[in-house]
């Protein structure tokens, strides 16, 4: 039993599902298209990435710092437990993870507290960016529009108005004429 799509029917390649003849020898391949340009990023764009990758590095070496700390803590509190000096290791572990836990969420909380300031200042910096500069762009914007329409007025009033007055009253006169004339050709025939 036949399948209903042919093989070569199938094609997944972009230059080929294009209305094209499939060329019969190599002079004739078409060359490929030119990769799209490279969009060169702009110094602050250079500089906010670097400062995420970088902070990114620096918060992943405090959380490995961390887990590294628990983990020698945990296996002094072991080798205390065993030597007979100290409570027992379960107690120790958890005081320790409880005690990460609270240095995590203040470490955690300054940071939410810092992001929230440069959140702060960067609407600041926005709400004067659009009271300074696009506010004035926007009145300059209603004035131009003002004069387009004040000067549409004035040329609907004092241009177009009078012309297609006149437009009409001379295709009435044409009209008239034309009848006029049309009168007199049909004496003229009648007689």
């Amino acid at each position: 039993m036949g399948s209903f799509v042919k093989r070569n029917d199938l094609c997944y390649n972009d230059f080929m599902m294009e209305d094209q003849a499939v060329p019969t020898n190599e002079s004739s391949v078409p060359s490929r298209p030119e990769p799209p340009a490279v969009v060169e990023r702009s110094p602050a764009e250079l500089r906010a990435r670097r400062l995420l990758i970088t902070g990114l590095v620096v918060a992943g070496l405090l959380l490995l710092g961390l887990v590294l700390l628990l983990v020698l803590l945990s296996v002094d509190a072991y080798r205390a437990t065993y030597a007979g000096a100290g409570p027992s290791p379960g107690a120790v572990v958890v005081g320790l993870l409880r005690d990460a836990a609270i240095i995590f969420v203040a470490f955690e909380t300054l940071i939410i507290g810092a992001l929230l300031i440069v959140l702060m200042l960067q609407v600041q910096s926005l709400v004067v960016l659009l009271r300074d500069e696009v506010k004035p762009m926007l009145e300059a914007t209603n004035e131009t529009l003002a004069t387009v329409r004040g000067t549409t007025q004035f040329v609907s009033h004092n241009m177009v108005s009078p012309m297609i007055k006149w437009s009409g009253y001379l295709a009435g006169a044409r009209r008239i004429v034309r009848e006029i004339t049309g009168l007199r050709e049909g004496d003229q025939q009648g007689k």
